[in-house]
This record gives C-alpha cells, sequence and structure tokens, in this order.
C-alpha cells in the first residue's frame, strides 16, 4: 500500500506555494492519496549551475581476482560528463607477497604460482588503465591512482584518498570484496558512495530519484549530498516507509519536500508499508515497481575493531542493489 503525501513545486519568493487537496487515485502501484499538491514547478536545466556541484569523481576498480568489467568505466564517464566532472580512477593492482620455501616449491610451485596471480592482477590493471583512456576525454579525465594491495582490494588505503573527491562510485558486479570495500568508503571516507550495479532496467541515468527518509542524520546527510543529482533528474519522491521505526519528533516527509522546492527541485511525498519485509527490501521493491534509477539513503553502522556492524537496511542495499544506490553517513 502506497499513500502519496504531496507535491511542492520550486518557490518564486519568500512565502510557500498555496496547497489545494486533490482526489485519491489508483494505479499499479496500489491506493494512492494526494492530501495535497500546488502549482507545477521546474527543474534546473542542464546549463543551470546547480547550488552545490558535483565536480570531481572517483570510480574504484579492481584488478584481482576478477577485473572491474568494462561497462563500469563507461558508466561512470557516462554520469561525470552529465555532470560536468572529471572523474579519476583509483585502482587496486595486487602484489601478493612471495611467502615461498623450499617444501612448499616442491609440493605446490608457490612461487610460480604467485608470480602468475602478480603478472594477472598487473595485466587486467593496464587493461583497465587503457579502457579508462578510451572512455573518458582527456579534458574530463582526472587523475589515474594506484592502491598497491598486499592480496585483495582494501577499502581502507582508498577510503584515505576518497575524502578528497565530492563522491566515490563503486561498481557492484559479483566480486566478494564490492561490500567490504563499500563500507570504508561510506564510514571512513567522509564522502557520499554510489553504488553501481549493472544497467539492467533501471539504467544509470539518474533521471528519476526515490530519496528514502527516516527523519535521521544520515538521512539528512544522504538528501544534502544528492541535491545536485535531484536538481538534473526528471522526478523525485520522498519515500518513507511505515511500521519500521517509531518516527514522532522527526522532520516530516513534506518538510524534505518544501526543501527541495526552495532548491527549484519539485518533489512529492509518498508513505510505503514495510508489510513483513525490512526496510531495505521495501525500498529495493519499490523502486524496482516504479522503475526508479537511483535511490538516496542514509547508511546505519558502527565499527566494531575495524569492522562494521550495519543496520538492516543498509545490510539489504549493500549486499544486492536493484538500481544505483547514492549512500551517506
Amino acid at each position: 500500500m502506497f499513500r502519496m503525501k504531496s507535491t511542492v513545486a520550486a518557490e518564486s519568493g519568500p512565502a510557500a506555494p498555496k496547497r489545494t487537496a486533490t482526489p485519491a487515485c489508483t494505479g499499479t502501484l496500489g491506493t494512492l492519496r494526494i492530501i495535497a499538491a500546488s502549482a507545477e514547478g521546474h527543474h534546473a536545466p542542464d546549463n543551470e549551475e546547480p547550488a552545490m556541484p558535483i565536480r570531481d569523481i572517483l570510480l574504484q576498480l579492481n584488478s584481482y581476482p576478477e577485473p572491474t568489467p568494462s561497462w563500469a568505466v563507461d558508466a561512470a564517464a557516462y554520469m561525470a560528463e552529465r555532470l560536468g566532472a572529471r572523474l579519476s580512477i583509483a585502482l587496486c593492482e595486487v602484489h601478493l607477497p612471495d611467502i615461498s620455501n623450499v617444501l612448499s616449491q616442491i609440493v605446490v610451485r608457490s612461487r610460480e604460482t604467485i608470480e602468475g596471480e602478480n603478472h594477472k592482477s598487473a595485466q587486467n590493471a593496464a587493461h583497465l588503465r587503457r579502457r579508462f583512456g578510451e572512455a573518458v576525454p582527456s579534458e574530463a579525465a582526472g587523475e589515474m591512482i594506484t592502491i598497491d594491495c598486499p592480496a585483495l582490494a582494501t577499502g581502507w588505503q582508498l577510503a584515505a584518498r576518497a575524502r578528497a573527491y565530492d563522491l566515490t562510485v563503486v561498481p557492484v558486479y559479483g566480486d566478494l570484496e564490492t561490500t567490504s570495500i563499500a563500507e570504508a568508503l561510506i564510514f571512513e571516507s567522509g564522502r557520499p558512495v554510489v553504488l553501481l550495479p549493472p544497467e539492467g532496467l533501471a539504467g544509470h541515468r539518474f533521471d528519476d530519484v526515490v530519496i528514502a527518509w527516516d527523519g535521521s542524520r544520515t538521512a539528512a546527510r544522504a538528501l544534502a549530498e544528492a541535491i545536485p543529482l535531484c536538481e538534473r533528474a526528471s522526478s523525485v519522491t520522498v519515500v518513507t516507509v511505515t511500521n519500521d521505526k517509531e518516527l514522532a519528533g522527526t522532520a516530516d516527509a513534506e518538510d524534505v519536500v518544501r526543501h527541495l522546492a526552495r532548491h527549484g527541485i519539485r518533489a512529492m511525498a509518498l508513505e510505503t508499508e514495510l508489510d513483513g519485509k525490512n526496510a531495505g527490501d521495501a525500498l529495493n521493491g519499490y523502486c524496482r515497481r516504479i522503475g526508479a534509477d537511483l535511490l538516496v539513503m542514509g547508511a546505519y553502522g558502527h565499527a566494531r575493531f575495524r569492522e562494521f556492524v550495519l543496520g538492516g537496511a543498509t545490510r539489504t542495499v549493500l549486499a544486492d542493489p536493484a538500481l544505483p544506490v547514492l549512500l551517506a553517513h
């Protein structure tokens, strides 16, 4: 069940626009009830400077054991072009240490194995650098950073470099280290992270944006980081999952709609029920049904002995994002 709360247009002056009631409507998502609506607003055109522009994007790439697919480079290049940003890469190149001894060389030929794996990583890294050079014009290309990884990719080294960029893009393609890399970036870099799965049905356009709202500090942080993307979107929906947590005393979704209107962004507020799922599943499911191509949400979690204890919704979305997701902590 979905309940549409309000739509608010961009404000043209200091006074908020007048809201008028509209009747309920039905569709493939169930019954929607619009409580209030305002006059039609506008979105910032492509040539209008956003309030807080994204101009510096970092793309995380792996060379081992499976290299990051080429589609991720192409998608990040498209994203950077659309935002007028420079795109840099942080590429993990693996150098496995030589831990061989006489017995192990005889039994498993470990030295040859290690050299072979290091060579494989170097070849994959060279291919990714070439692909980056092909996909990104020289005037839009930033830095090509190499992260020296002793084994698998590590997010801790990457997080330190990511602090000097507007956001970091992490491709999601089945690599086992993706979740741990994303966790380190989200909680250690101080910058937003965009999880980027394969194109699928949603694409990488970021035209239809869904903002998950629960009134929390992390949701507010994600909202602020997403404003430059929302300014270029065709539609923005602020979604609250009901029956998930106590929301009394927090900023209402209608307040978010009003805030976005003052940035020239037309948005609407909508409620969706938990319906036996956790909030992450409910948000993923809603985004699938409406064909959204970007989900914005705050990330919950805290570090314990340099490992993260994640909130349920954050854990669900990190494990299997149904569409690109901007996460901020």
